[in-house]
């Protein structure tokens, strides 16, 4: 595992996502992640997500707290505080209850921050859990 003083991660990350792994497809965990390699799809975690320097996110992301270091293309939701480092890259709308931006941090989107911007993240969980096709009646004809 990485050095993980440089971009704030976890040396006991419950979910790794290696340097040279690629992930394709929807993505989610109970508990801390941390992305060093490639994930196309959406990714949502109830704890930590760490994005390492090296790491490429095409995904919409949702979770608790987040660490930025890498790129990310996609929108963030974050339930309490993103740090996003220097070398984040990000092309997307940000919502978060707090955010400290390093600088030398790129971002091309929208940030939503404070308590009024970003509803409690387990409602936003459990709506997208929950997300399921409505039946459409079909018009008879007359």
């Amino acid at each position: 595992m990485p050095d993980d003083s440089s971009y704030g991660g976890r040396q006991s990350a419950a979910t790794v996502i290696a340097n040279g792994v690629r992930v394709e497809g929807d993505f989610s965990s109970q508990g801390d992640v941390l992305i060093e390699g490639e994930v196309h799809g959406n990714v949502s975690t109830y704890g930590m997500l760490t994005v390492g320097p090296a790491a490429k996110l095409k995904a919409d992301v949702k979770a608790e707290k987040a660490v930025i270091a890498g790129n990310v293309e996609g929108n963030l939701t974050v339930a309490s505080h993103i740090d996003i480092k220097s070398t984040a890259c990000i092309l997307g709308d940000l919502t978060c209850e707090t955010a400290t931006v390093e600088s030398g941090a790129t971002m091309n989107g929208r940030a939503l921050i404070g308590s009024k911007a970003n509803p409690p993240f387990a409602s936003k969980m459990d709506a997208s859990a929950r997300h399921e096709p409505k039946a459409t009646k079909a018009k008879e004809d007359e």
